[in-house]
């Protein structure tokens, strides 16, 4: 099986993984959809941050027998969540070792004043995490690094730590919620309940994410699909974002120009956009929220073979083997220049 090895920050990379693609991204993560949802009906907007260490190298198939053999998931079903209570900045204490991603969501254009100010105040008190652990194994004189486990969920500052809440935890947790506080959780954590996983191995995870974006001046509700590894030769971890148009088919569509490749340690600054509500309407609907832009970093574009399975709502093997062939040749087109260039940095 292809292996997809980013080892952008590695200097030092193992070279019995065949021939290595290098690339440093920057990344603004995305998060979930609506993951940030509102209060009763109403959706709050959210902002993902991903924290990788992006570099990937890639191993074509026939090299497969030089590492271990990843165990292979291709069944549709919900991402795992994150225990209430998880330590989003010491993730280890949860046994964790790296934060994917943390969505820090800001209202940043459109019809800002038409919302009632408890819609401004609460917009940013829920974020949208994912954590994920890599795992070390060896075997012999053989290192290999497994993406063990990895899971989303909903963070809040609580007592100057950010750590991951639910509605049913809550009250435990010590948070003293109000009624519209209470309907913004319960309304982030059923748009946990739409993020899905479309594959998986003991290596990497794909993952759909519905959301909102802003699309010629519309709010339009379209994919963004997470593709996340750990480096078999390093343990590093490595994120690709790009964003599709659902067509209700076995097929979608690409909806972007370019995959973003993530940095680590990212904490994104997430533009939200208002839409004009409803003349005779005070309450904020979750479709009156939509990102600007998907996460940004370093832009990768899509390569022939990429284009044939990033669209797939459904892969098996031979799809998977195809996208990380095509993940591989997409990072081989980056410009080096702009592999240089790339720092990872927040939006201002």
């Amino acid at each position: 099986m292809s292996v997809i090895d980013y080892p952008w920050m590695d200097q030092t990379r193992n070279k019995r993984q065949g021939s290595i693609s290098r690339l440093r991204h920057a990344w603004s993560v995305r998060t979930t959809n609506r993951i940030c949802t509102g209060l009763p009906s109403l959706v709050c907007v959210v902002l993902l941050i991903y924290p990788y260490s992006a570099r990937l190298e890639a191993a074509s198939p026939s090299t497969s027998g030089t590492v271990s053999v990843p165990s292979v998931d291709m069944v549709r079903k919900p991402v795992s969540r994150l225990s209430p209570g998880t330590l989003v900045a010491n993730p280890r204490q949860s046994g964790f070792s790296s934060v994917v991603t943390i969505a820090m969501p800001r209202l940043a254009a459109g019809e800002i004043d038409s919302l009632p100010e408890y819609a401004k105040q609460y917009a940013g008190m829920f974020h949208f995490t994912a954590l994920a652990n890599v795992r070390t194994v060896i075997t012999g004189d053989r290192t290999d690094y497994l993406l063990d486990r990895f899971g989303v969920g909903i963070s809040m500052k609580i007592n100057g730590q950010m750590i991951v809440v639910t509605p049913r935890t809550a009250n435990e947790q010590g948070l003293k919620l109000g009624m519209i506080e209470r309907g913004i959780l319960k309304g982030n954590e059923k748009d946990l309940n739409g993020i899905t996983q479309v594959a998986r191995t003991s290596r990497m995870i794909i993952f759909d994410v519905p959301t909102n974006m802003l699309v010629n001046d519309k709010h339009k509700e379209q994919i963004l699909r997470y593709f996340v590894w750990a480096s078999p030769a390093s343990g590093k971890l490595g994120v690709l974002v790009w964003s599709l148009n659902d067509t209700k088919s076995d097929r979608y569509t690409i909806a972007c120009s370019n995959m973003q490749l993530l940095p680590p340690n990212y904490t994104e600054d997430r533009a939200i956009h208002v839409s004009k509500g409803p003349l005779l309407s005070n309450i904020p609907t979750a479709n009156r929220f939509a990102l600007v832009d998907i996460p940004q970093g370093t832009s990768v574009p899509f390569s022939p073979k990429m284009q044939a399975v990033a669209t797939l709502r459904t892969i098996n093997v031979q799809n998977l083997h195809t996208m990380m062939a095509g993940v591989s040749e997409s990072l081989a087109m980056v410009p080096v220049v702009q592999q240089a260039n790339s720092q990872p940095a927040t939006r201002k």
